[in-house]
């Protein structure tokens, strides 16, 4: 028996027919019952049709089997085009999100560009206002920011104005913001090398 006629037998076998099709079949079944007694009568006196030459000398095919032989080729062409259908919307989803995440790409990189132009303008500004208050001020204003922040500030400012803010700053805080000032400049030092 052909691989392709095997395997639509085996598909027939597993699904289960829909009810409208079990019904045919009950029905067909039926009249095959009822026809039995006369169509016994009329095959006897009828010759016997020659049994086909691909499903072997010694077994008839069934009805299964010929339906699978008969629509094999046209379902799996069916498939073929179904599978190739959904292949291509598929696709056309995929690049729709392509494109997408591409617009989302770059207005994110010109948000990321915006963002560091105006850090960059405000950074300088920042460092001034803070150069120019006084050490006191500077100190209670930096001990409120996050560490990251302050150490930023403290590492632009030139050395007098830092020594000066950090010297009226409480003990624990302004030692942290120099233990985070020292590992900056360490892992600097070490990048450039």
């Amino acid at each position: 028996m052909p691989k392709a006629l095997s395997s639509c037998l085996t598909a027939l076998r597993r699904r289960p027919l829909p009810l409208l099709a079990r019904l045919a079949g009950v029905v067909t079944l039926a009249g095959v019952a009822i026809l039995a007694p006369a169509g016994a009568a009329l095959a006897q006196s009828a010759p016997m049709p020659k049994p086909d030459q691909t499903a072997g000398a010694d077994t008839p095919m069934t009805d299964a089997e010929r339906y699978c032989r008969n629509t094999g080729s046209a379902a799996n062409d069916a498939r073929l085009a179904w599978q190739t259908w959904n292949l291509v919307a598929l696709e056309e989803k995929v690049q729709v999100r392509i494109r997408e995440l591409e617009q989302k790409r770059a207005e994110y990189q010109a948000w990321v560009e915006r963002r560091e132009k105006v850090l960059s303008e405000v950074e300088g500004h920042v460092v001034s206002i803070f150069q120019r208050m006084r050490p006191e001020a500077a100190a209670a204003q930096l001990a409120t920011l996050d560490e990251d922040t302050a150490v930023a500030v403290l590492v632009k400012l030139n050395a007098r104005a830092a020594s000066q803010i950090l010297d009226e700053m409480e003990p624990a805080r302004a030692a942290q913001l120099t233990n985070s000032m020292a590992g900056l400049t360490k892992s600097e030092a070490q990048g450039s090398l």
